[in-house]
């Protein structure tokens, strides 16, 4: 059974304003919408949309966003080469190892679990650093910063050498020396937030899915980058995850459709857990045509058992013929 997800639904979305949420389902519901993603639905949303016969999903940001920086000073990375991590267009990333930032955005999922009887949640931007939605990514191992630096020390029983004095000096001797302990204890970091994170939501919404969206790279990419520049792996996460999504925004990041299929499949051997791609449909149809729209939604559910995700519904919308391909689907 085909299950379409549509991401970005907000009541105020042109074509929407104005409607109750019994309308507006019945709206989606006509386009051949199985499930939304909304960012901060209330009961009443949610109770509308579920009349309608729609799952109502929520995503939420962590080690990343904009005005982080400012809210949390020191969630900033430090690079490997001692440097300040960049701000990289909108993206804003925070190091994982922040216990106040950890526990705001733990609290802030319970809250959004505690509001409305939705169906699931997915964590996004649950990684180390990465702007990776390009071609040739800007890829730096992080971080350097004293707070991490101390929790693998303490956490690994490892200890930096004397005169390992700055963060430059401190990643040269880790990357050199015990780079396998340094990358599975980052790894552990985002594995330990994701089964508090579980906990969170289940303990008010015990059958909601929890997901996540995952950078689309495999162990071919970029030299093994999943796990040594991002720690996201799909095995270690397996436990606490019901859901991954892997993004395969096969435009942004310069590669074909059948790209799609190889990803997800990848995800789904290494996890042995469902998996949903989330695809892209974000450009004007004078760019991205209906055609291949259709061949990229097509990969995207024969390598998922029939459920995929679009980013965005307002670029499905944007072109009629998407539309018709999605809801024949």
């Amino acid at each position: 059974m085909v299950q379409r997800i549509a991401y970005g639904f907000e009541p105020d979305l042109p074509g929407f304003e104005g409607m109750s949420p019994e309308e507006a389902g019945r709206r989606l519901r006509e386009i051949g919408c199985d499930g939304v993603f909304m960012h901060h639905p209330d009961r009443a949303w949610v109770d509308g949309l579920h009349a309608a016969r729609l799952r109502v999903y929520v995503s939420q940001g962590i080690f990343a966003g904009r005005g982080i920086w400012g809210q949390f000073p020191s969630s900033r990375p430090i690079t490997d080469e001692g440097t300040l991590a960049p701000r990289e267009e909108w993206y804003e990333p925070a190091i994982p190892t922040l216990p106040e930032l950890r526990a705001y955005r733990l609290d802030e999922l319970e809250d959004t679990a505690r509001s409305a009887p939705i169906d699931g949640l997915w964590l996004d931007f649950i990684r180390w650093p990465a702007r990776w939605e390009k071609a040739q990514p800007r890829l730096y191992h992080s971080s350097f910063d004293p707070i991490t630096l101390r929790q693998f020390q303490e956490d690994t029983g490892i200890s930096l050498p004397e005169e390992a004095t700055q963060p430059a000096e401190a990643a040269h001797w880790i990357l050199a020396h015990a780079a396998e302990p340094w990358f599975d204890w980052r790894c552990q970091q985002i594995v330990s937030f994701v089964a508090e994170a579980r906990a969170r939501l289940h303990r008010h919404l015990p059958d909601a899915l929890l997901g996540m969206f995952t950078v689309p790279w495999t162990e071919e990419d970029f030299n093994g980058t999943f796990i040594r520049i991002v720690g996201q792996d799909p095995a270690r996460l397996a436990s606490h995850v019901d859901v991954f999504s892997p993004m395969v925004y096969h435009r942004l990041c310069g590669r074909d459709v059948a790209w799609i299929g190889q990803v997800s499949r990848w995800v789904h051997e290494r996890s042995g857990r469902s998996v949903w791609p989330i695809i892209e449909a974000i450009a004007s149809p004078d760019e991205y045509p209906a055609s291949e729209f259709a061949a990229t939604w097509r990969e995207a559910l024969n390598a998922s058992a029939g459920t995929a995700i679009v980013f965005t519904l307002t670029g499905l919308l944007q072109d009629p013929t998407r539309v018709n391909v999605w809801e024949a689907s």
